[in-house]
């Protein structure tokens, strides 16, 4: 049967808002996407009074299964930054007893609830890949890989053989060379998304560049360093290209201190961004140059990382943030990133937009009086605050 969804306002994302607008939908598929005077014949009618219609959102970086950690985003981080961070976030999992999958669950519950139909979700166990059975949101589940010392980096290895998931390295500073080669290697291999932590924070940068600075300190103290790694002398972007792991389906989460030069690269490369500013402003790394990445060519996509970095976990909260961090930014780009940018960071091709062909993840926004001309202002400036409900999920 077909259904017509028909709303004040309607939000294709890739093409202009529509007044008085219509989405015709047919067995968990979009047919047509116009005003209403157009489509009100088309088949059934859904009134979706005082609402604007949207596509579901999409979150582009997540860790679930530290989702039973966020007490650890409810409070300001100790001293030491982000390497005072990582610390109590690896003494805190190995104290836990709670129950990391029911936590996880929940969390996949809020974000569906907030409008979310697909997530990459990135773990260290292997049992988290169960965790989005049977869920109505789409987790893309990546197994992530840790191995800075030569012995480390062999057994990360020989568990990556082992895997028969889709796999990637956590980042840079935390991955040995030829660890970062396999695994890249590998997600080419079976033409899967390779998402990976990029320039997240100034230790990082300083790390790569001589070596020096408190991720070392922090690598010592826990016995990982074994003189094997040489320092590149480059920023983060530049380190990865290096070692050809740079291309079009190479998702950069964060990527906060990069220069121009890596911006330019990144968009020759093709490669995608994730940016994650709640996270960010948590753990005080800085905000990414996002204005210069859009000028480059570059549409990033969003994240709300994990509950124990970020005490908000809400996609709307991150473009709120975004816009507030940026405020140069243009509405509708910021919603693009939530919505088209982020279907093209995962490589879906069905979702992101009202379209014809696409999956119908449908939203509905509460919005009496708001227009065609200011709804993507009003929802990329409300937060959470938003109340939202599926008009259609295609499952």
């Amino acid at each position: 049967m077909l259904l017509v969804h028909r709303a004040p306002v309607v939000l294709p994302i890739s093409a202009p808002p529509i007044s008085d607008g219509a989405v015709v939908t047919e067995g968990g598929a979009i047919v047509e996407v116009g005003s209403y005077a157009q489509l009100r014949g088309r088949g059934l009618v859904k009134d979706h009074e005082g609402a604007i219609l949207l596509p579901a959102l999409i979150n582009c970086h997540a860790h679930l299964e530290l989702s039973h950690l966020a007490v650890l985003g409810q409070r300001q981080p100790r001293e030491g930054g982000m390497t005072g961070w990582i610390g109590e976030l690896l003494a805190a999992r190995q104290n836990s007893a709670d129950d990391v999958a029911t936590a996880a669950r929940i969390a996949l519950d809020v974000l569906h609830e907030q409008g979310v139909a697909r997530v990459a979700d990135i773990g260290n166990l292997p049992e988290s890949a169960k965790i989005g059975e049977g869920h109505p949101v789409q987790v893309h589940f990546y197994l992530e890989m840790l191995g800075f010392a030569q012995q480390s980096a062999a057994n990360a290895l020989a568990r990556m053989q082992e895997s028969q998931g889709e796999c990637t390295s956590h980042a840079p500073y935390s991955n040995h060379a030829s660890l970062l080669v396999a695994a890249k290697q590998r997600a080419n291999s079976r033409k899967q998304i390779f998402s990976i932590h990029v320039a997240e924070s100034r230790a990082e940068i300083d790390f790569l560049l001589d070596g020096s600075g408190p991720l070392r300190s922090f690598i010592e103290e826990r016995g990982f360093w074994d003189g094997s790694f040489v320092p590149p002398g480059c920023g983060a972007v530049t380190y990865l290209d290096r070692l050809r792991i740079v291309d079009d389906k190479t998702l950069c989460v964060h990527c906060v201190h990069v220069p121009d030069d890596e911006i330019a690269l990144l968009a020759a490369r093709g490669a995608k961004v994730c940016l994650c500013p709640g996270s960010n402003r948590y753990l005080g790394v800085g905000t990414a140059p996002v204005e210069k990445m859009v000028r480059a060519g570059l549409m990033p996509g969003l994240g709300t990382d994990s509950m124990a970095s970020n005490p908000q976990f809400s996609i709307w909260e991150e473009m709120r943030l975004l816009r507030e961090d940026h405020p140069q930014l243009a509405p509708a780009t910021v919603l693009t990133m939530a919505t088209r940018g982020g279907a093209q960071c995962l490589a879906v091709h069905d979702s992101g937009q009202l379209a014809p062909a696409m999956r119908a993840d449908i939203i509905a926004v509460e919005a009496q009086g708001v227009t065609a001309g200011n709804a993507d202002d009003f929802l990329t400036s409300a937060g959470k605050t938003l109340r939202v409900r599926w008009v259609e999920e295609a499952r």
